[in-house]
C-alpha cells in the first residue's frame, strides 16, 4: 500500500498532518491547500 501503511488510512490520521492536496485543473493538478483564515483570529 502507498507510503507504508498496513492498513486503510484514517482521515484523521495524525501521520498525514500538512499533506492535504486538493484538486485544481485550473492550477495544474493537485495542489496544497489555500490557508483560510480562522475567524477572530488577528491578523499578522
Amino acid at each position: 500500500m502507498a507510503l507504508g501503511f498496513k492498513r486503510p488510512i484514517e482521515p484523521d490520521d495524525p501521520r498525514l498532518k500538512e499533506h492535504e492536496t486538493t484538486y485544481s485543473s485550473s492550477r495544474g493538478g493537485w495542489v496544497k491547500r489555500a490557508e483560510k483564515p480562522v475567524p477572530g483570529k488577528p491578523k499578522k
